[in-house]
């Protein structure tokens, strides 16, 4: 083990007889990590640190990506299909197959969400506080069950119950989700792991609507089933291989994933005691957290601006139905969604790459908004031609997909005292930004039978 690749954690000290870094303790102890067994607990609450090189550390995160940050990713990329999937269905014959008329498919979203609002928090809270690898998973395979349900609905007021338990068991998963990529990955890895994350989840958009399109075109009617519904099957038959997958490989916490070794659980602990992050469960009470997040100096401009950007995007998922609207079929209108959504993803990933290279946060964030409110501005100007209203929409939707997983990384990295109060804040945020879309699509962005 040569100096060059070995990583120097605080307290390290230099041994000139021995080729390796070695760590020292309050009691001047010093030790090699190949040769102490070091109890974990122990590790967590103690100032040791301990020597691992950069390979070893390489290797440990590879794992995690080719475990945590998979699951991660398709997980937001299929919440985000079962979030689009009632506008492509709509309008691909669900509103004349269920003679869906005024504003009941705005309350379809607004029911959703009020699902979505009431589990936010208590889904974080119990998540912070149990086996992540049991219970996302569980959350999957509701989720996967409901969808299924959406494909056999015959009626309008099928369709609000089952959105509102879709919301309320797909509360937890971004937050949750987040909350534990946090728990795994340094700040140095954050930002672009956070982006792809994000991006997974416009891609979902985009393949919605690419599947629709392909569903109308080749399996509508086939076994006697519209195009919408084989939408819906398809959705809940991907949602359970996600629950599977993430059932036998998402990690729980670091000191106690079956998966890794006493080493590679010793590195995941030190990597992150390096940057002052928390890694234990249940150091808090449920009152000593709510007290720390009132008295919060972050928590309140980390809420609003959160939710100010969410609300900002919310007219993303009216795109579809304004070009059925000014005249294009149904397969053109659901293409009309892809570009936007790629345009979105590649903005998102590039800037999540960029804030973690050139670390900061801030310089990430205000460039891209500006962009966007170029594109606000034009939409306020301009419905037709279609040709503007369509730009205006893309350089929108990019800079706002472009600020969210720098943003979101940047609460993860201040809220980091305990795990409890990151999981809590995540959800809180998560949860005041949803709220929006209780009053938001019936206020701002109506679908009705005008434009």
């Amino acid at each position: 083990m040569t100096k060059d690749n070995n990583v120097k954690a605080p307290l390290l000290s230099q041994q000139e007889d021995h080729d390796i870094w070695t760590s020292s303790s309050s009691s001047s102890h010093s030790f090699q990590l190949e040769e102490t067994d070091i109890n974990l607990q122990e590790l967590e609450n103690s100032q040791h640190y301990v020597a691992y090189s950069i390979e070893e550390e390489k290797q440990l995160v590879h794992k995690l990506d080719c475990r945590l940050l998979i699951f991660a990713m398709l997980g937001n990329l299929i919440k985000t299909m079962d979030n689009t999937n009632l506008s492509n269905a709509y309008i691909s014959g669900m509103e004349e197959d269920l003679n869906i008329q005024g504003k009941q498919y705005n309350w379809m979203t607004v029911l959703f969400m009020i699902g979505y609002l009431i589990m936010q928090i208590p889904s974080n809270m119990i998540l912070s506080r149990f086996r992540p690898s049991r219970y996302l998973p569980l959350l999957e395979l509701i989720w996967c069950i409901l969808t299924l349900s959406m494909a056999c609905v015959q009626s309008v007021n099928a369709i609000y119950l089952l959105r509102f338990l879709l919301g309320a068991f797909e509360a937890g998963f971004y937050p949750g989700i987040v909350f534990l990529i946090g728990t795994w990955y340094s700040g140095k890895e954050l930002g672009k792991r956070n982006a792809w994350i994000t991006i997974f989840g416009s891609l979902g958009s985009a393949l919605s609507g690419l599947i629709q399109a392909a569903l109308l075109k080749f399996a509508d009617g086939a076994l006697g089933i519209s195009g919408w519904r084989w939408l819906f099957l398809f959705d809940g038959l991907i949602t359970f291989l996600l629950a599977y997958f993430g059932y036998k490989y998402l990690p729980d916490y670091p000191s106690t994933t079956h998966w890794l070794n006493s080493k590679e659980k010793e590195i995941a602990i030190m990597r992150l005691n390096r940057e002052g992050r928390e890694t234990k469960q249940n150091t808090w009470k449920s009152r000593h957290i709510f007290q720390s997040l009132v008295f919060d100096k972050y928590i309140y401009f980390l809420v609003f601006g959160w939710t100010m950007l969410h609300l900002s995007m919310g007219g993303a998922h009216v795109l579809g139905v304004i070009a059925k609207r000014v005249g294009y079929d149904a397969i053109t209108a659901n293409l009309f969604t892809s570009p936007d959504m790629a345009i979105s993803m590649l903005a998102g990933l590039g800037n999540g790459y960029l804030s973690d290279y050139f670390q900061t946060r801030i310089g990430c964030i205000i460039p891209p908004l500006s962009i966007s409110v170029i594109g606000f501005s034009l939409l306020a100007a301009f419905i037709q031609p279609f040709g503007i209203f369509y730009f205006a929409y893309i350089i929108m939707h990019a800079g706002l997909a472009a600020t969210a997983p720098v943003a979101m990384t940047w609460a993860s990295e201040i809220m980091q005292e305990s795990i409890e109060l990151r999981a809590l804040a995540i959800a809180i945020m998560n949860t005041t930004s949803s709220s929006m879309y209780t009053w938001a699509p019936l206020v701002l962005w109506p679908v009705t039978g005008n434009i």
